[in-house]
């Protein structure tokens, strides 16, 4: 195909604008028209080419060739419809789509057995009684992590989330490169933070820091380091929630051998966050976090006991930065995790819909 639009077009780079040209001049000469029809299709699919993936209508391609007549636009049509009856092109309510037939199969024979990446989860740095008591969220010793797999972290506003992704991020800088994109970060702000975090030297010998920090607050995709630790704190579509799985998609489209850790919000109530089910399908695990309860909605892959279902209480001290009497948790009996029961407030959990699991 390569060589018959050169030899139509006449130029090694086939640009655009040439291909443009060499369809607009084709449809004036009637005199061939089995010449102009094949001419005309080899610039079609050299605009193909350079549009691979996207999808278009008509009109869009038509503006993109310059074409304005009704005689050009009908070959145009013509050339198309042979794309579509041929299983080239997609044709659906005049949208037309590119069928991507390249495939890369993959060799799951040869791969190795238990990839899994060896992360440090956020738990309480306080010294505890050499047995791990109140320090450690249980599932983090029963959830495997695979490169190329996504954490969704969704929470209500203001209840843990950003906590969460600066401590993976701290925790994890010394084993992996690392990346932050924040959503809202400020130098001074995260300075702060960053130092009230005492357990750990975010720093390198030469005073550089141990990973790298960036606002970001669209587009993330194009900015994923596809063989390192990346964390979104946080996406925000609020007007294009039904877009997360897309979004989300994408994302993971980037990573080799790394992973991705997306913070969401989630509203008040609501077990799951931003673009409810859709923001849980691609996710390996799912955690969501509302007032000092984190549970863990999705494991994919886990090692006995079963994470899944999971919850957690804790409470966060240190300027907002540390995890605090992280323990094992139950809904209420009582008020069945609401909190209040009819006219009053539950008091067998004080309110927070939840009792310490021994009890």
């Amino acid at each position: 195909m390569l060589s018959d639009i050169q030899e139509i077009q006449g130029n090694q780079g086939i640009p655009e604008n040439q291909g443009i040209q060499a369809f607009q001049e084709n449809s004036r000469n009637p005199s061939d028209r089995s010449g102009i029809y094949k001419k005309a299709m080899r610039v079609l699919e050299n605009w193909l080419e350079l549009h691979k993936g996207e999808t278009f209508d008509l009109d869009t391609i038509c503006r993109h060739m310059e074409i304005h007549d009704s005689t050009k636009r009908d070959l145009l049509t013509q050339c198309l419809s042979y794309k579509v009856n041929h299983g080239f092109l997609e044709k659906s309510n005049r949208i037309y789509r590119y069928i991507n037939r390249d495939i890369k199969y993959i060799d799951w024979v040869n791969a190795p057995d238990g990839n899994f990446l060896d992360l440090v989860w956020p738990h309480s740095h306080d010294a505890d009684d050499g047995m791990g008591l109140n320090t450690h969220f249980g599932f983090a010793s029963q959830a495997d992590v695979s490169p190329g797999d996504v954490i969704v972290v969704a929470g209500v506003s203001n209840m843990g989330k950003t906590t969460f992704c600066q401590n993976f991020l701290l925790d994890n800088m010394d084993k992996y490169d690392s990346l932050m994109m924040g959503n809202e970060i400020t130098a001074s702000k995260f300075k702060r933070r960053i130092k009230r975090m005492t357990w750990v030297n975010p720093l390198k010998e030469d005073g550089t820091p141990k990973f790298q920090v960036t606002n970001k607050r669209d587009n993330w995709k194009d900015f994923i380091k596809p063989d390192s630790i990346n964390i979104i704190d946080w996406i925000s579509i609020p007007e294009k929630a039904y877009m997360i799985a897309e979004i989300i998609d994408g994302i993971q489209s980037k990573l080799r051998n790394g992973i991705v850790v997306i913070a969401i919000q989630m509203k008040k109530g609501q077990e799951l966050g931003t673009g409810g089910q859709y923001s849980e399908h691609l996710s390996s695990i799912y955690l969501s976090i509302d007032f000092e309860r984190l549970t863990v909605r999705k494991v994919k892959e886990w090692r006995s006991p079963n994470p899944n279902g999971k919850t957690y209480g804790f409470t966060i001290v240190e300027g907002g930065t540390q995890f605090h009497n992280i323990r094992e948790v139950n809904v209420c009996p009582r008020c069945h995790g609401k909190s209040t029961m009819p006219n009053v407030q539950c008091e067998t959990c004080n309110r927070k819909g939840y009792v310490d699991a021994e009890e």
